[in-house]
């Protein structure tokens, strides 16, 4: 791994752990926990969340594959993507969505 990649993860690594100690710390309540969730994946702003945020990437990257000339390999890092943002992310809305109903109730 390179030194900017390892420099990256990092970093990720350390923007999880607040996200972690967000959802999880001592005093975390739902209203903590669908916060982390909205901060993973946001329906309403998909670009901003986490999950948006690496769904672009796997795109972009599958793009430069394309351009190389490996449009199968493009197809396989596309359809991660896809379910990145349609699988974990809906399932991750759905449960920000459930949780924000038990703080009303």
């Amino acid at each position: 791994m390179s030194a900017d990649n390892a420099t990256a993860v990092a970093a990720i690594r350390l923007g999880l752990s607040a996200l972690r100690e967000n959802a999880l710390g001592d005093t975390a309540d739902h209203e903590d926990q669908a916060a982390v969730l909205q901060a993973l994946y946001d329906d309403r702003n998909q670009d901003g969340s986490v999950l948006g945020m690496i769904s672009d990437l796997l795109t972009e990257i599958g793009g430069r594959i394309a351009d190389q000339g490996a449009e199968d390999i493009m197809e396989i890092v596309d359809e991660a993507a896809g379910y990145v943002q349609d699988s974990a992310g809906q399932r991750l809305e759905r449960a920000r969505t459930a949780l924000t109903a038990l703080e009303a109730s």
